[in-house]
């Protein structure tokens, strides 16, 4: 397998009150009865020779206003043939709904920070959390030359026929089909919250991506996002996906590796962060999902029939420490991004560990304290897996 960490050498809730750690913690321990789940030490990431540690900032390198929201005028934006869609009409395509388009002009918002290449809507909660993903890995891929990367698959200038599984917001699919006129681009999610931008080659379609295939064959294309992990039945998405790949055609994946790291051992033995990865991966493995799956796309990818598989390894740091502005502010959207997870962990995952509420509570208070101190420079690994279907 080869390793690129060059971005330029691809183609182009409700509140939750904390609970007082120092009163909860006298009498009970949070995660006594829980068995650790088992995992490498905390330590630099396997990264390829040369590749450099991330510098942490000093007190003087950051800006008082760096991360004040500015308004952007939507106006600025580059160019789309898209408008904001607000009403849908439901039609049925092979046994599935399928959403069209009624279009009006757009009232979306948007905002910015000050070293940010790329705004993120603001007008509404859930969507600015999905959507800052999609900014987070704009930024990660971008290099400083305001040109991030949707993905890295080498499928030329003018493809005809690409699928985004999962789609979520449909923000991916939506600008990928700004980018590329010529394809007819299909998002599929469970639900219809898609378009907020919609171009005319764009449809999505409610399904499950683990059913059946009835989604059309000869894909240029087929992209995954932070997909992986949550699939139970990952060999048959991988196969169905092969067979309906054109040949010469690929598949990416882009998922997150799920494990903390640190260059320079100033990470505690005893950080809570890694403990609630191990934890997740303990707990998701009780619903048939494997939490750092990210790590390990090499032998599925092969398995489906996937040749030159390769993968590019980011960096991506966890809070503000990074002394690179881009990474400071990749390191507030993926801290953003990360911290919700708490909760959805609580939720289900972590009483099937046999965790009672004021345990994981707790745990959870002190995971979040320890995402916010900017004296422990972790990081995660973001991670773009690519195959090709052979001729």
């Amino acid at each position: 397998m080869a390793n690129d960490d060059n971005p330029q050498q691809g183609p182009a809730s409700a509140a939750v009150t904390e609970p007082d750690v120092a009163t909860a913690t006298a009498t009970t321990d949070p995660v006594a009865d829980v068995e650790p789940a088992v995992s490498p030490p905390l330590s630099p990431a396997p990264f390829d020779e040369g590749v450099d540690p991330i510098t942490p900032a000093d007190t003087d390198d950051f800006e008082s206003d760096e991360f004040d929201p500015q308004d952007v005028d939507s106006a600025s934006l580059a160019a789309s043939t898209s408008v904001t869609s607000s009403i849908f009409n439901h039609s049925w395509e092979n046994g599935r709904r399928v959403l069209h388009n009624h279009y009006i002009i757009s009232i979306t918002s948007y905002h910015s920070y000050k070293n940010a290449r790329y705004p993120i809507p603001n007008d509404d909660i859930e969507q600015n959390r999905e959507d800052m993903k999609h900014a987070l890995m704009l930024e990660l891929t971008d290099g400083g030359t305001r040109s991030g990367k949707l993905f890295f698959a080498p499928i030329g200038d003018n493809p005809q026929k690409i699928i985004d599984l999962g789609t979520g917001t449909g923000i991916w699919a939506i600008e990928v089909a700004d980018q590329y006129p010529s394809a007819q681009v299909e998002g599929i999610d469970f639900s219809p919250i898609q378009p907020v931008w919609v171009p005319p080659n764009v449809k999505f379609i409610v399904d499950n991506i683990e059913d059946d295939w009835l989604n059309g064959s000869d894909f240029d294309l087929v992209h995954l996002r932070q997909m992986a992990p949550f699939i139970k039945n990952l060999d048959k998405v991988l196969r169905q996906s092969y067979e309906n790949i054109k040949p010469g055609g690929w598949i990416e994946m882009q998922d997150l590796g799920g494990m903390p790291y640190c260059d320079d051992g100033s990470v505690p033995e005893d950080y809570s962060v890694k403990r609630f990865t191990d934890l997740c991966q303990e707990a998701m493995g009780k619903f048939g999902s494997d939490f750092q799956l990210g790590n390990r796309l090499e032998e599925p990818l092969i398995k489906a029939g996937f040749v030159n598989v390769s993968c590019k390894r980011f960096k991506v740091p966890l809070g503000t420490w990074a002394k690179d502005k881009r990474l400071r502010l990749i390191g507030l959207y993926f801290k953003t991004v990360i911290e919700p997870l708490t909760g959805a962990m609580a939720a289900k995952p972590f009483p099937a560990l046999g965790m009672s509420d004021v345990e994981i509570q707790v745990f959870l208070a002190g995971v979040r304290k320890d995402m916010a101190n900017t004296n422990y420079h972790a990081y995660f690994e973001y991670l773009f897996w690519t195959g090709q279907k052979p001729y």
